[in-house]
């Protein structure tokens, strides 16, 4: 019986991030671990080696307050174009709408898709969850409400990234340094 000896190619794999929920052992203890400056900052990384550096969006920016106390640039997006700037700075496939109920795992606290905040750092335009202030809830910190279990243990979720980048990345953008005027 002769053995096939030719090579096959590898499949590639579909790029994805996994989300991990905290140990409910975790929660009861009260102890949020929070690094001063760091708020958020493994998550935004993650992302930014997906998307690339990213022009700053057209919209004003305010500073906003973070628990660690530092700050951060808030965008201030009017509501008429909130959807459409989710879905082009959304990193996965297939967007959920709007009025979809999500969990920040960080915070253990739901929200609807339509209340996120879009922030401006490291180079890249970030969508965060309404509790980033708090905890550094990123878009990497969301699972749909069905995927926790009721005793609240690890959740697990899985999400393929977009093929394409979310935004037009062929112009080299400024730099922004997080200093802020």
């Amino acid at each position: 019986m002769a053995k096939d000896k030719g090579k096959q190619k590898k499949k590639k794999s579909p790029l994805i991030a996994v989300t991990v929920g905290n140990h409910p052992e975790e929660k009861k203890k009260g102890q949020k671990k929070v690094a001063i400056g760091q708020l958020g900052q493994e998550e935004r990384q993650m992302m930014l080696a997906v998307t690339g550096p990213q022009k700053p969006l057209d919209y004003p920016t305010h500073l906003l307050a973070l628990s660690d106390g530092t700050f951060t640039k808030e965008y201030e997006i009017p509501e008429e174009d909130r959807e459409e700037v989710f879905r082009k700075l959304y990193l996965f496939d297939s967007p959920p709408p709007m009025d979809t109920e999500m969990m920040d795992i960080h915070e253990g606290k739901k929200f609807k898709v339509r209340d996120f905040r879009v922030i401006r750092e490291d180079g890249g335009n970030f969508i965060v969850s309404p509790f980033y202030p708090v905890s550094g809830g990123t878009l990497l910190d969301w699972v749909q409400c069905n995927a926790v279990q009721k005793d609240e243990s690890v959740v697990v979720v899985a999400n393929v990234f977009r093929k394409e980048p979310p935004m037009d990345t062929n112009e080299e953008p400024p730099m922004d340094t997080n200093e802020h005027e």
